[in-house]
């Protein structure tokens, strides 16, 4: 776990290399990414896109999401 406690990764990415790849950037460039969530299965194949992230209900979003893939 790390220091969040979280049951999962949460990357840094500095060089925006993921921001790119995932589309949250259009350019290294940009000051800033886009708010967006890509959930990746075991494999690393992306399994869900959100592309309109609101901090309000959104974590509670992807444990549902995560919880009707995976399991409890």
């Amino acid at each position: 776990m790390t220091s969040q406690e979280y049951l999962y990764e949460v990357w840094t990415d500095s060089d925006k290399t993921l921001a790119l790849y995932y589309g949250a950037v259009t350019s290294d460039l940009m000051p800033f990414p886009s708010r967006i969530t890509r959930l990746l299965d075991a494999e690393g194949n992306l399994i869900l896109e959100y592309n309109t992230v609101s901090v309000d209900g959104h974590p509670q979003a992807v444990l549902d999401d995560c919880t009707k893939i995976f399991g409890p």
